[in-house]
């Protein structure tokens, strides 16, 4: 099975995308596992505590960024919309910029931004705001920031020559979140940040990139929120597997399609990426720490 990235570049402009392909559920590990309750491996006892700080916390922020998919809708709804997700309409921009002014005003942007990770994260606001591409979440804020491939990573190079990832400045709010978060099982944490949803607004459908083999582990975390809506989603079967009802936190196959369905009021998911230390692993099926790989295909 191959499902090949495609980069997408034009001026100063580079992306990476992939075209929807039927693949199914993969799960995680061995045992295929589509949705797991994490609760049994965390402390959930403060979860109300934790709550209030994140409420309060979000409410202090500065800094919030929006989140960005590549990828594309599957075709259903991709119909539904009418749009899709940004990676794409750049790979077909000659279908939504046919006199060239979106990419004149890219171009503006690229020229005009302080740096390329500034002019990137302007060129997909630009894509939203103009062109109608789809927004998969409310807003995005860190706790602790690495790029989207090495997010499972905890050492980063900084401007210094240190390469300890270190907790983004303005988050001292988030003491109790941040202790909570480094008694988790992993042996090691990468990314932190929260997911946010409008209300009566989804998180689309999407995969977080390529099927292909990988060691992305994470959990993601409701606390007192409770419950969300969660799937992954069939795109063979045009099936939903929800989150079992009642879990505050869960882990999932990022390269399976995945998404929440619409809640009436704003929500929040904490997404810490890491390395679950060992034992996790074993429970879990990851063999060598593989959430999916080829051989699993056998089991």
């Amino acid at each position: 099975m191959k499902h090949p990235i495609v980069d997408v570049k034009f001026g100063k402009f580079s992306e990476k995308t992939f075209e929807h392909k039927e693949i199914g559920l993969k799960g995680v590990g061995k045992n295929h596992l589509p949705i797991i309750n994490m609760e049994q491996y965390v402390n959930t006892s403060i979860n109300q505590e934790i709550h209030e700080e994140i409420c309060i916390g979000l409410a202090m922020a500065k800094t919030y960024s929006f989140g960005r998919v590549v990828g594309t809708l599957p075709p259903k709804d991709a119909q539904k919309t009418g749009t899709d997700y940004y990676s794409e309409q750049m790979r077909n921009i000659e279908n939504f910029d046919p006199d060239g002014t979106h990419r004149k005003n890219i171009e503006y942007i690229f020229e005009n931004s302080p740096d390329p990770i500034s002019a990137r994260e302007n060129t997909w606001k630009y894509c939203y705001f103009a062109m109608g591409s789809t927004i998969p979440w409310y807003f995005t804020f860190y706790l602790r920031r690495q790029s989207f491939l090495e997010k499972t990573q905890f050492t980063k190079l900084n401007p210094d020559g240190s390469t300890k990832l270190e907790w983004e400045p303005g988050t001292e709010i988030f003491a109790k979140t941040k202790k909570f978060i480094e008694t988790l099982p992993f042996k090691s944490i990468g990314r932190v940040l929260f997911f946010t949803t409008y209300p009566s607004v989804p998180v689309p459908t999407h995969r977080d990139y390529v099927v292909a083999p990988h060691k992305d582990h994470n959990i993601n975390f409701f606390f007192a929120g409770g419950w969300r809506p969660s799937f992954v989603y069939n795109e063979i079967t045009q099936e939903k597997i929800y989150l079992e009802q009642g879990s505050t936190c869960y882990f999932f196959n990022n390269r399976d399609y995945h998404g929440v369905d619409p809640e009436p009021r704003f929500r929040y998911t904490l997404r810490v990426d890491g390395t679950f230390n060992p034992e996790i692993q074993k429970r879990l099926g990851l063999e060598d720490g593989y959430v999916y790989h080829e051989s699993y295909e056998s089991y």
